[in-house]
């Protein structure tokens, strides 16, 4: 069976970046049976224009929210409107090599049913979908790590559209930040492995936020306090009850550190809301836990 897809992105500010990035998408998705969905969470800054200069009318949906819901909202309503077998999570500051979006659907193709994380290049570094880590409890994860992803990165995620929205895709409370890592820890939980696929797109990283200091504080807010939320809805109580002295230490070394970045202020609400909204949020998932076995397995098994 054909394998279509659809590459979906959340827009936030992103006219700019979007002018220099999708032109390269649209030559690697020539000849291929490639379609996107755009999720704008800030029209008024021209997106709109740049994607209908690239693309012919039926290449493409546009769906505009002045509200901006968030990134895991935006790339929800996304995914609904989809309509084939595998969507592309993509970030629009990230540049497609002519030959990328080939070896994504040869990927599929050869392997339907899994999950794969494609490479990024930014901060100096390669990463390939999303790892463990004992401070942050995750990470980027390197592409020089011997054992497979946990799960992809938001960032450039490919997924099985019914996989998707059969584990509820990204939990929209989170807004941004942690929500690629919640799914990853659920589906891991279940059983369901992401493939590492070898190829690297050169990314940005963070366009949205440069230069903003009050979206810098809203982001130091969301990452503390989305850590906690992560744990608490993926793990098991076991696991949980090694977890929390582990992340309260590592939560003071961060603060020295957001002290230093004049963001202790917005990190500390996050953790104060991340302890209070902790117990709401792992009653909102019923589904399989991430434990101390699954917790071995991750850590032991090597990249095939």
């Amino acid at each position: 069976m054909a394998q279509e897809l659809t590459i979906v992105t959340v827009l936030y500010r992103s006219a700019d970046m979007l002018a220099e990035t999708l032109p390269t998408w649209v030559r690697a998705a020539e000849g291929l049976p490639v379609r996107f969905v755009f999720a704008d969470n800030w029209p008024q800054d021209g997106c709109g224009k740049v994607i209908g200069g690239c693309l012919d009318d039926d290449r493409y949906e546009y769906l505009p929210d002045s509200s901006n819901p968030g990134f895991a909202a935006g790339c929800n309503r996304a995914v609904v409107a989809a309509r084939t077998s595998h969507v592309m999570l993509l970030n629009p500051d990230v540049w497609l090599p002519d030959d990328a979006l080939a070896r994504v659907c040869a990927a599929i193709t050869k392997d339907p049913d899994a999950p794969v994380a494609v490479g990024l290049a930014m901060h100096g570094g390669e990463y390939v979908g999303i790892d463990l880590h004992p401070v942050s409890l995750f990470i980027d994860r390197p592409a020089t790590v011997s054992r497979s992803p946990l799960g992809p990165s938001g960032g450039a995620a490919v997924f099985p559209t019914e996989l998707f929205r059969r584990f509820g895709g990204f939990h929209e409370h989170f807004f941004a930040w942690g929500e690629d890592a919640d799914l990853a820890f659920r589906l891991y939980a279940a059983g369901v492995r992401t493939r590492a696929l070898d190829v690297v797109l050169p990314h940005a990283g963070g366009h949205s936020v440069d230069g903003d200091s009050r979206l810098q504080g809203f982001r130091a807010f969301l990452l503390a306090r989305n850590r906690l939320l992560v744990a608490a809805r993926t793990f098991t109580w076991p696991l949980m009850l090694v977890a929390v002295p582990v992340l309260a230490a590592a939560h003071l070394a961060l603060a020295a550190r957001r002290a230093r970045q004049g963001l202790l202020r917005p990190f500390l609400r996050g953790v104060g809301r991340g302890l209070r909204e902790g117990p709401a949020a792992r009653r909102q998932w019923r589904g399989e836990r991430f434990g101390f076995a699954t917790l071995y397995g991750y850590l032991t098994v090597r990249r095939a």
